[in-house]
């Protein structure tokens, strides 16, 4: 859902009345493309919580990370110098690890470092999406390579390709804005392989030198048919509450909220998760439900953050197993307050604590 991106539209205390319980059952049925799983993993989900008494919760998407290596030195980058560091595996042995993964989840994020720097990421999405049958494949990207892969781009379910400005600014060649005519180019080679606009997200992070741009960049996407995303960077885990001092990215938020609850273009999340990921309000994490591994199968419970990693898929066999030997050896998810604002953090609050507000602000 998260790293699926899930759409859902929000209820406010100015919207109608809420939907009847039948409504909600009819609106996820007609609508959702997920809707046995995410049944299931809410029963599931509701078993650990209310009787096991455990934030150890089922994976929804798991995000894989084929690389470490980048084309280009972002500022707000939180992988340039990851804590944990693994090297990559072969092609036969990634699609090994790839069908580990599929075995507990249909839903998958690639992302690195840059993919696209892979040699055999074309082999890899094809062999996701044909062989290992994902049903929902998202790849992130910071898109200045996809002209020399474009088989990623017939493999995937949609692409999510990182922008922070719509001003070309050439004095650093390794920042996005640099980059950007070639970004630009090939996001329309994009558009034209994967037949819809509606199957790219650009995905900004705001800070405060940018607000202005994401301001542009959300006005460019609703003309041109993308889906917007924003979250706030992250300065060593944490968000920068000074931006809530800043008028123009307090009016920023009311506006991309805005646009949300009416529907007037496609934007990422709900008004009830962008105001809490944007306003860096309270919530309740559940990692273990985006689960992250990194390119030698290696995974971290409970988080990536915390930088513990409690075993190797290839060795150990299954995100459940990995979950159980962590939850052993560091103990149940601790509580950390909802510091890291990102948008699968958000949503797993969302969608453990208030499943059925969720599914409401969907289908409306």
């Amino acid at each position: 859902m998260a790293e699926k991106r899930a759409n859902f539209v929000s209820v406010s205390a100015l919207d109608k009345r809420p939907p009847s319980k039948r409504e909600l059952l009819r609106g996820l049925v007609r609508q959702a493309p997920f809707v046995a799983k995410n049944f299931q993993l809410y029963f599931r989900n509701a078993w650990r919580r209310r009787i096991l008494r455990t934030k150890v919760v089922a994976p929804y998407a798991v995000t894989f990370y084929v690389t470490h290596k980048c084309n280009l030195d972002c500022s707000y980058c939180t992988q340039k110098e990851p804590d944990v560091f693994s090297d990559e595996l072969s092609t036969r042995k990634t699609i090994q690890l790839l069908k580990r993964i599929r075995k507990e989840t249909d839903s998958i994020v690639i992302t690195g470092g840059e993919p696209t720097l892979r040699a055999d990421i074309e082999e890899l999405t094809e062999a996701a999406r044909f062989e290992c049958k994902y049903r929902s494949l998202l790849l992130i990207t910071n898109g200045t390579l996809l002209d020399r892969k474009p088989r990623i781009l017939r493999a995937v379910t949609g692409l999510v390709v990182s922008l922070d400005a719509l001003a070309t600014d050439p004095t650093n060649p390794l920042s996005k804005p640099a980059a950007l005519p070639k970004v630009l180019e090939n996001l329309q080679l994009a558009k034209e392989l994967l037949g819809s606009p509606r199957r790219i997200t650009i995905s900004t992070v705001i800070e405060q030198w940018n607000v202005g741009e994401v301001e542009r960049l959300l006005d460019w996407c609703g003309e041109q048919g993308f889906v917007f995303a924003a979250q706030s960077a992250q300065m060593e885990k944490m968000p920068n509450l000074a931006l809530l001092q800043n008028p123009q990215y307090q009016a920023l938020v009311d506006k991309i909220i805005e646009r949300r609850r009416k529907g007037a273009q496609p934007i990422n999340g709900t008004p009830r998760t962008i105001e809490t990921l944007l306003r860096f309000g309270s919530f309740e994490c559940y990692p273990t439900m985006f689960p992250r591994v990194y390119p030698n199968g290696d995974v971290f419970y409970p988080c990536e953050p915390l930088r513990k990693v409690a075993g190797n898929l290839l060795r150990d066999g299954s995100l459940k197993k990995i979950f159980a030997r962590g939850k052993k050896i560091y103990g149940d998810i601790p509580p950390c307050q909802g510091i890291c604002y990102l948008f699968g953090n958000v949503l797993s609050h969302y969608y453990v604590n208030d499943f059925w507000g969720l599914a409401g602000d969907f289908i409306r």
